[in-house]
């Protein structure tokens, strides 16, 4: 799966690209809510248009979260949401930075979700398997869609400070909507 990620990061530059632009990096920390779980950030805006400030981003985020079965059996969950985005960027003012948003489509890779199964009583009842009396858990893959939106603060020339929120829900019957935040360093690399 990293190899193919960072396969997909690289023909995304190598078509989009041009030498003269501005490339901006995104690398920070951010969390999902409901449940709660930690993870990373990383995007590529790759500027697609003279006319409008819009650029295409590819990102991959990590989350990971520990889920407590039972007293003593626990699993870890991972997803990795993967994609790309079209951002619109608008200056935020001369001197502060810019303010951002954008729809994005992708994939979301998840390993390690334990099969469970909810009673007509609410209880929660989760699948064992019987020689090794381990939880049995799943990994997907399913289409993802996305909403972004944020903002960046310059530092100094060539770095910022961003915040962002995302919205994104995967292709999948019982599927939730997730929310999370994003915080960390912009990096601008190329001619402005």
């Amino acid at each position: 799966m990293k190899s193919m990620v960072a396969v997909f990061f690289f023909i995304v530059i190598a078509m989009f690209g041009r030498a003269d632009a501005q490339v901006d990096v995104k690398i920070g920390g951010g969390a999902l809510f409901d449940p709660t779980r930690g993870g990373g950030h990383l995007s590529i805006d790759i500027p697609i248009g003279d006319l409008y400030p819009t650029y295409l981003a590819p990102f991959v985020e990590y989350y990971r979260r520990t889920i407590t079965l039972v007293a003593t059996d626990k699993t870890l969950e991972t997803e990795i949401p993967a994609g790309v985005s079209l951002v619109y960027k608008a200056p935020l003012s001369d001197r502060y930075g810019t303010v951002f948003f954008g729809v994005a489509g992708g994939v979301l890779h998840t390993r390690g979700s334990p099969i469970v199964e909810v009673l007509f009583d609410g209880t929660t009842v989760y699948a064992v398997d019987t020689e090794t009396r381990e939880v049995i858990t799943e990994t997907s893959t399913e289409a993802l869609i996305a909403v972004a939106g944020g903002m960046r603060f310059d530092v100094s020339e060539g770095i910022g400070a961003f915040v962002q929120g995302r919205w994104f829900r995967a292709f999948a019957s019982g599927t939730t909507n997730n929310f999370g935040i994003h915080a960390g360093l912009m990096f601008s690399l190329g001619e402005r």
